[in-house]
This record gives C-alpha cells, sequence and structure tokens, in this order.
C-alpha cells in the first residue's frame, strides 16, 4: 500500500480495480480496505476540484482532511478480516452440516447395506478395542505411579545362566540392598518389599489368611500415594519394637465394613498384635499386574538378612537400564558385601510391563486382529466400490449442473465418514463386550486381565482407527469415482467395458489379499491346536489320578528352623496316613506343577572344578523314601534314596541328566555336586528315574533334575494319594486345626487339575487366535461372496447369450467356481509365504510341532479353498438359473 500522506495516482482507482478479481480465489481484506481508501480519496478530490480547486490542490485539501489514514486503515482490515473468518467458517459449517445430512440420507435409503457395512467395520473395530484394552493396561501403563516410565523391577540372574530350559530370576538379598540404598546415584528412589501371607485371627477365634506386604515409608512416595484415613508408616516405626499396620482399602471395606473406627485398634496377625494406624486406597498396590490386592501393609525391617526380596526402583532423568543395572553390579562389588555372592549373579532391570506373562502372546494377539480389521476393511471397501459404480450416473448429472470434483469427491469422504462413525460406536459396543468375554474366559493363571479396562487413550486410539479407516476407504472410493468419465456415464448409464474390468481387476486384488491374510492366520491357529492337541496327549511322567498336593503355611515366626517346620509336616503326614482312603503320604521340597532350582555349578566327578563366579540354576527336588512310589514315578535303574542323612550322600537323577553326561553308560555309583561359592559335598548317584513332567506340560521333561534327601526343606509340602473318588480334604483340614489350631487354612490341590491348568495359558491363546482367525476367516469369505455375486451381476448378458448358444449349466457353474477358486488359490499361495515368515513368532509357543509343520499349511491351504468354494455356491445358483431370453431382452 502507498503511504497515507501522499495522495494516491489520479488513476489508483482504475489501477486497483483488476485486484477484485483476485477475490475469485478467496477473500482479501487487505487489497479490499486498500480498494476502498483509495477511492474514497478520489471521490473527495473529485469533490474539491468541482468547487473550483485545481487537482493539486484538491489532493493538498484532502490530506489535510483526512490525516494520517494508518491507524483507519489497520482498524479495516482487523474488522474485515474477522467477518471474512467468521464467514468462511459458516460456510465451512454450514457444507459440513449439509454435507453429512445428504449422507445420512443417502446411507438410510439403502437399509442393508449400510447395516453389512457398520457391522463390518464394528467386529474389526471391536476386536482391536478389546485387545487394545489390554495391551494398554498390560504393557502401556502398567503401573499407576509417576513417571511410570522410569520405573524398573531389580532382579538377580546367575552368571552362567541355567540348566533348567528356561529363564529364571531372583530376588536379592537384604546386604545387597542395603548396599545399592547407600551407594547406587542412578535412582531416585530404590524401595524394597517384601510379600507373604499371614494368618488372621478373627473376634471369633477362627484363622484366616491375608495377603500381606512389607515395605519401607518411602514405597508410599514411590507409588505417589496417600491415605485414605490415618498415616503411613515412619521411619522410627521401621526400627522400632511397636507393631504398626496399615490395612489396604478393599480389606478395610469388605472385612471390617469401613469402620474409621478401626484406627487405633489392634488386630492379630500370626498371634502377634498390629495397631492399626491407616487405610490405604486401593489403587495402592505393589508392583504386580493383576493378582490379590494387599490386604495388610507392614514395615519392613531391612536390618535383617532375609532372602528374596523385591525391589523397585525409579530412574533419575536420563538414566537407562543398561547403566544403571551395571552401577548396581559395581556397587554390590566394590562395597562391605560377603564375597560368596559379588560374582555369582549380576543385576537385571526389567520394565512392568516384562513380567506380564503372556506378553509374547498378547502382542502376537494385537497383531492378529489388526490383520482382522484390515480384512474388515476390504469387506467394506467392496461395498463402496460397487456402491460408487451404481451411483456414477447421479455423480455424473450432478457433475453437469456444476459440482467440481472437488465437492463430490468431499461428499463421498463424509459419506466414508459418516459410516465410520457408525462404526465406531458400534465398535465400542462390540468391544467392552469382547473384553468382558476375554476377562471371563481367563484362566487362573493369568490373573492380569482382570485389570484390563477401556480407558481414555483406548477410545482415542479407537476413534483414530475408525477416522483412519473412513479416509481410507471413502478415498479409494472417490479415486475410483474420478476415473469416470462424465460424459460417457451419462450417455451410457452404466459403467463401461474398460471401467468394469478395472473395477473388477481392483476388487479382485482386494479379495486375494484377504486371502492372503486369511491363510496367514489360518495357519497360525492349526499350529497352536495341533500344539494344544500335543499337550493334551502328554504323558506327564507320573501318575496324577489321586494325587493331591498340599502347602503348608507354616510363618517363620511361630516356626522359624527348618527343623521345626519339617517336624510339623512328618507329624502332620504320620496323622494323615491313618485317614480313610489315603493310600499314602509323603514330604517334598514342591510338589508338581511347580519347581524348585538349587544355586550354583553342576560338577561331575573327573571334570575340573568349575571357576569361581560360574553360577545357574538346576532343577531338584527333596524327596523322601516313598516319594517315587507315592508319584508312580518310573525307576529305571537302581532305587530310591535309602538313607536320608547327610553322610550316606545319595542322590537320584532324571534320565535327562543321566543322558546328558553319561550317555550309553550307566549313571549308577557315579558322583556330581553343586557348586556354590567354591564349596560343595559330593553324592553318589543311586538310581535313575523317568523324565517328568513335574514343574508342568510347558516345561521340559528331560532338564537334568536332582531329587536329594528331604533333610533341610525350608517349605515342606506333603503329598497325598487318594484311592477312588474319596475326598480326603475335610478330614486333613481337620487334622490339621487339631494339631495347630492358629494355622490359618493350607492350600489344597488336586495335581490333576493343577496340570491341566498348566496348559490354561497356550489354551486361552489358542482359543483367542482361532476366535479371530473364524472371524477373519468369515469376513474374507463374504468378500469373496461379494466380488463373486457382482462379478454375476455384471455377466448377467454373457451367461445368457452363451447358455442361448448351447453352453450346459455346469459348465456356467464351473465357470464362476473356476473363478472364485483362482482367487482363494492365488490368496493362498501368497499366504503360505506369509504364514511361513509369520510362524517365526509363534516358535516360542508351540509344543511337540514345529513351526514349518506341512500337515499344518496343508490343512490350512484345504480350508481355505473350502471356504472359498463355500461362498461361490450362491452367487453359483444364481449364474445357473439365469433366463437367456429375460437376460438378452432386459439388455
Amino acid at each position: 500500500m502507498s503511504d497515507p500522506q501522499q495522495p494516491p495516482a489520479p488513476d489508483a482507482a482504475r489501477a486497483a480495480t483488476w485486484r477484485r478479481y483476485l477475490r475469485f480465489w478467496g477473500p482479501r481484506a487487505e487489497a479490499d480496505v486498500d480498494d476502498e481508501l483509495a477511492f474514497h480519496f478520489e471521490m473527495r478530490v473529485r469533490d474539491h476540484i468541482e468547487r473550483g480547486l485545481t487537482e493539486a490542490d484538491a489532493r493538498h485539501a484532502v490530506l489535510q482532511r483526512l490525516g494520517n489514514l494508518t491507524a483507519a486503515r489497520a482498524a479495516c482490515v482487523a474488522i474485515t478480516s474477522r467477518r471474512e473468518r467468521r464467514m468462511t467458517r459458516a460456510q465451512i459449517v454450514d457444507a459440513f452440516v449439509q454435507d453429512i445430512g445428504y449422507a445420512w440420507r443417502t446411507l438410510g435409503r439403502q437399509k442393508a447395506w449400510t447395516v453389512v457395512a457398520v457391522v463390518t467395520l464394528a467386529l474389526g473395530i471391536g476386536a482391536n478395542t478389546a485387545v487394545f484394552s489390554v495391551v494398554n493396561t498390560l504393557l502401556l501403563h502398567p503401573l499407576p505411579y509417576p513417571n511410570a516410565d522410569r520405573i524398573a523391577i531389580v532382579y538377580q540372574e546367575p552368571t552362567n545362566g541355567n540348566t533348567t530350559g528356561i529363564q529364571v530370576l531372583v530376588n536379592p538379598n537384604a546386604p545387597d540392598v542395603r548396599a545399592w540404598r547407600a551407594g547406587a546415584k542412578s535412582f531416585e528412589l530404590l524401595e524394597p518389599y517384601l510379600r507373604e501371607d499371614r494368618g488372621l485371627r478373627g473376634t471369633d477365634g477362627t484363622m484366616s489368611v491375608v495377603h500381606a506386604a512389607s515395605i519401607l515409608p518411602g514405597f508410599v512416595e514411590l507409588a505417589g500415594a496417600r491415605p485414605l484415613v490415618g498415616r503411613t508408616f515412619s521411619d522410627a516405626e521401621v526400627s522400632g519394637a511397636e507393631r504398626v499396620a496399615v490395612l489396604g482399602e478393599p480389606f478395610w471395606r469388605t472385612r471390617l465394613g469401613g469402620d474409621p473406627g478401626i484406627i487405633g485398634k489392634a488386630i492379630s496377625l500370626d498371634q502377634q498384635p498390629y495397631t492399626v494406624i491407616g487405610i490405604m486406597p486401593a489403587s495402592f498396590r505393589l508392583p504386580r499386574v493383576g493378582g490379590d490386592a494387599t490386604d495388610v501393609w507392614l514395615p519392613l525391617d531391612l536390618r535383617n538378612d532375609a532372602m528374596g526380596l523385591s525391589v523397585i526402583g525409579r530412574l533419575r532423568p536420563g538414566v537407562n537400564l543398561a547403566d544403571a543395572a551395571q552401577e548396581l553390579d559395581r556397587v554390590v562389588f566394590e562395597g562391605d558385601v560377603k564375597a560368596a555372592a559379588k560374582a555369582d549373579f549380576r543385576t537385571k532391570l526389567t520394565p512392568p510391563s516384562d513380567m506380564v506373562r503372556f506378553k509374547a502372546s498378547l502382542l502376537m494377539l494385537w497383531g492378529v486382529v489388526a490383520l482382522v480389521l484390515l480384512i474388515a476393511c476390504g469387506n467394506v471397501a467392496h461395498l463402496v466400490l460397487a456402491r460408487t459404480a451404481t451411483r456414477q450416473r447421479e455423480l455424473a448429472i450432478r457433475a453437469a449442473l456444476g459440482a467440481s470434483r472437488l465437492r463430490l469427491v468431499r461428499q463421498l469422504l463424509t459419506e466414508s465418514l459418516a459410516l465410520a462413525t457408525a462404526g465406531f460406536v458400534c465398535g465400542l459396543v462390540a468391544g467392552w463386550a469382547g473384553l468382558q468375554v476375554l476377562k471371563a474366559l481367563r484362566p487362573d493363571n493369568l490373573p492380569e486381565l482382570i485389570a484390563a479396562r477401556i480407558d481414555g487413550l483406548t477410545l482415542v486410539v479407537t476413534a483414530v482407527v475408525s477416522l483412519g479407516t473412513g479416509l481410507a476407504v471413502g478415498a479409494l472410493g472417490a479415486i475410483q469415482a474420478g476415473r469416470n468419465s462424465t460424459h460417457e456415464s451419462l450417455k451410457a448409464g452404466a459403467l463401461s467395458a474398460s471401467q468394469s474390468r478395472r473395477q473388477s481387476r481392483l476388487r479382485a486384488m482386494l479379495v486375494t489379499s484377504e486371502m492372503a491374510v486369511s491363510m496367514v492366520l489360518l495357519v497360525g491357529a492349526i499350529l497352536l491346536v495341533r500344539s494344544m492337541l500335543h499337550l493334551q496327549r502328554l504323558e506327564p511322567g507320573f501318575n496324577a489320578a489321586g494325587l493331591y498336593a498340599m502347602q503348608l503355611p507354616l510363618h517363620k515366626e511361630r516356626y522359624p528352623t527348618p527343623a521345626a517346620r519339617i517336624a510339623f509336616a512328618r507329624q502332620l503326614a504320620d496323622r494323615i496316613r491313618g485317614v480313610p482312603g489315603v493310600e499314602m503320604v509323603t514330604m517334598a521340597n514342591g510338589a508338581p506343577p511347580s519347581s524348585s532350582f538349587r544355586i550354583g555349578a553342576l560338577q561331575v566327578e573327573g571334570e575340573p572344578d568349575p571357576a569361581l563366579g560360574t553360577t545357574a540354576f538346576i532343577d531338584y527336588n527333596g524327596i523322601e523314601s516313598n516319594y517315587f512310589r507315592t508319584m508312580r514315578m518310573r525307576i529305571l535303574e537302581g532305587s530310591t534314596i535309602t538313607d536320608t542323612t547327610k553322610a550316606a550322600a545319595q542322590v537320584v537323577v532324571n534320565e535327562g541328566l543321566a543322558r546328558k553326561y553319561w550317555p550309553g553308560q550307566s549313571a549308577l555309583g557315579r558322583r556330581l555336586r553343586v557348586v556354590y561359592a567354591g564349596q560343595g559335598d559330593w553324592a553318589t548317584i543311586v538310581g535313575v528315574v523317568s523324565n517328568a513332567f513335574t514343574g508342568g506340560l510347558t516345561t521340559e521333561a528331560a532338564a537334568p533334575t536332582l531329587y536329594l534327601p528331604a533333610g533341610d526343606l525350608h517349605e515342606p509340602s506333603l503329598i497325598l494319594r487318594v484311592s477312588g473318588d474319596a475326598d480326603p480334604i475335610p478330614m486333613v483340614r481337620s487334622i490339621i486345626a487339631q494339631l495347630d489350631p492358629l494355622l490359618p487354612p493350607a492350600s489344597i490341590r488336586n495335581v490333576d487339575d493343577a496340570m491341566r491348568r498348566s496348559i490354561a495359558g497356550p489354551r486361552f491363546t489358542m482359543t483367542l487366535l482361532v476366535a479371530f482367525t473364524v472371524l477373519a476367516l468369515v469376513l474374507a469369505a463374504v468378500g469373496l461372496y461379494g466380488v463373486m455375486a457382482y462379478s454375476v451381476a455384471q455377466r448377467t448378458r454373457e451367461i445368457g447369450i452363451r447358455i442361448a448358444l448351447g453352453a450346459t449349466r455346469r459348465d456356467v457353474a464351473r465357470s464362476i467356481l473356476r473363478q472364485g477358486t483362482a482367487l482363494a488359490v492365488v490368496g493362498a499361495a501368497i499366504g503360505l509365504v506369509g504364514a511361513r515368515w509369520g510362524s517365526k513368532l509363534l516358535e516360542h509357543m508351540l509344543y511337540g510341532v514345529g513351526r514349518s509343520d506341512v500337515a499344518s499349511f496343508a490343512i490350512g491351504a484345504a480350508v481355505l479353498v473350502a471356504t472359498a468354494l463355500v461362498a461361490c455356491i450362491v452367487p453359483m445358483r444364481r449364474a445357473i438359473a439365469v433366463d437367456p431370453l429375460v437376460a438378452i431382452r432386459a439388455d
């Protein structure tokens, strides 16, 4: 713009006129204001000239009169800009409302088409919503702690791996934790805790089990929690003699009726009084994903050198897990810690999400539902393409009446977004229902699923997925519609042959892709099914029928030494042997399905001593002489342990260990020992027993295992063999109450049922994968049906002519089936290649079945082709029912 102090040129108004044509491309506030001011200035100059002034005097007079126009121009530009923005927004909103209304009216006129599309989207979106809600809760946000992305759980692992075939981590001991807390700089907070069950004595004298956790005061800060009522522990109470307790909110409300007057009163835990000082909210929990809530919180005395402390910490900003782990190892090695522990273990820091027991299966299922959504999108794309093809004349007429290509594309996108919105709403409902089904079907050993929920992030992700689906499908339809000629559409009133072939090729590509994805899922599902069938047919290596296992709740305050616990267990076993129906009773360190490990390095006589710090986990079980007879395990060589004294030093090994160290030779009389910190007693092998799945059916039966005398069991278990259908549990509980009325109820389980539950996790994964695969297969079949039905409709005249020229109905049926089968075969071939690669993700989930199992691939291909044939039946029947006279006359 020119300087407002200078008079505009005489032809300024005429020179600015051309800029008004720029408004065709949109509002120009500054140009309009400049034009208006120039016009006003020229009109005043003209008035002065008509009064007799010269042009120069007239311009000078106007400048004197109007003065500086900068402020006026700025105000006018601001006012004009605001008005134009309001008008633009109003136009956009009005156009959007019109598009939405027209889209809903159009979809409402085709109710069947709309319902099919919405249901298809809802199934795909719902499956993703249900699984993502689990992923979000358990993997992305497993702990409701402040700065949860910097939380790490501290474990230790052996320096030389283990011989168990599975990864085993141990909790550090108290001296290590004290050294870490004093010397580690990588953590803002490093908090140990100890979880154990305690016996609670009620007001009526009955005993019950409560879940207790011992913590330090800093744990509350780490979790970012505040008590509902009362207060938490002080440092003096942690190290003092006074016993205090904080109750968990669920326990307080369900067991104590939410009575706030409990503060200051005492509860009895393991026959010791504890004064209640506070109530913690339900959101305050241990860093376990899922599981039972903590009933009672107690102060942790870190001066006790007890083993097995769990540790959680929050890293300082910018510190990674590897560097923090190295610092903890350095602190232990340089600190005042026993030399035996310095080189035997290394620290391992783990994010909380890695502790979800079925993390790999969950991630695999997340990928599966993403593929299901792709198939659903492909199906909706079929529907949109078919609908767009039938609307070519309508779109051509709207274009001929002046609608721009952008306007038509916007309308098609709006219709797809309206469809996606309906799919989003229905998908949320389906996702919520699916999540409830997941929770209901979850096995007992996957308590993590209870915590899954649909939260704000899940809603946002579902909305984004729905929006992306709508835009992708709408864009595909818009691109296809944009390729058609308006002139040809108006002239012919239908698709030309080239357009029809082009759309047919696109639909065929979509169907082939759906078939390929379905093939990948089919092979994976069949591999898991065959794996599960293998697990169910496995012989565990012992007779689990009629076998019961009992874990005694012997708390260390009342039974402080292993000798005291073993004495009570043997006294109880002697009493149980007299119970009717009980055939045998034995004592062991662990009962199936569970595993116990010895720490150290296994050394066979004749081998050099292992290097100091060579540590592993070795499967073992402490047993009595009648253990194998009670379990009905076959002794292949030698005998069972006959002398349980330490001096006898007898050991029984399993077949896997014997074959590993003495292949083709007898293991009897050989000696071995477990070396830890350079020490270990030699033991002589007196027997070899068959391999057994004592750790559960998903473990390795042939993993080297030692059976040692039950002379120093820390946590003795009793194993009972019962004849017939006898139920010994009531009588056994009565005997326990007679021997020690203060003991809480013991955990007694049926070993046969427990062994079946040991494969509940793989069975749950298999069930979900099969369900999603069936859904994907049905959607793919529906897509193939749609393509074949559309193809038959387009070829009605051709089919009529062929029949009129002598083609038989069988020839027509064969042609339709051949077309559909060809699409399925091509998709199956592509899918087999994808399945070969994708089966790598399932390798760790397979038992007794290789990931390249030929039978699984062949069965998958056969099922896919059979499904394709079924999908082609209805289009085939329509094709052979074509009347040639009607078809030719209609054209």
